[in-house]
């Protein structure tokens, strides 16, 4: 089974506000926070990269959480998902940070606590795939 690679990327500095109360909450150390649009030279596609050429491929599994669906860093992400292989997951709570940090759910279980909207999140994999096949519909 591989390791889980855990992202957070958002808007301004809230990212590296939910490392900080995971840390405290959780004891996690490996997680990894990304504060976007915080300088005048950002750029999401760059940063992106950074983080998909980061990962193992072999050994890790990597799951992005994002603030905000339909925000431009979780857009950048749905982008991403035609070349890159991850797990995308967006309206990023705690509550859901510490729930997938000590529950480590399966994919399906994940994707079932989305679906009931417990913690009111969205799965964006799936909305992608369900995209991808209406536009090759058309």
């Amino acid at each position: 089974m591989k390791e889980r690679k855990v992202v957070i990327v958002t808007h301004g500095k809230l990212a590296e506000g939910f490392k900080s109360a995971l840390e405290i909450i959780t004891g996690a150390q490996n997680v990894e926070a990304y504060n976007c649009y915080t300088s005048p030279d950002f750029n999401l596609n760059d940063l992106i990269e950074k983080i998909m050429k980061s990962v193992n491929k072999e050994k890790e599994e990597l799951f992005v959480f994002t603030d905000l669906l339909g925000g431009s860093v979780n857009n950048g992400f749905i982008k991403a998902l035609k070349d890159y292989d991850f797990h995308l997951i967006t309206n990023t709570t705690l509550g859901l940070l510490i729930d997938f940090l000590l529950v480590q759910p399966d994919i399906n279980m994940l994707r079932e606590k989305l679906k009931s909207n417990e913690f009111n999140a969205v799965y964006c994999n799936d909305c992608f795939n369900s995209m991808s096949n209406i536009e090759e519909d058309l």
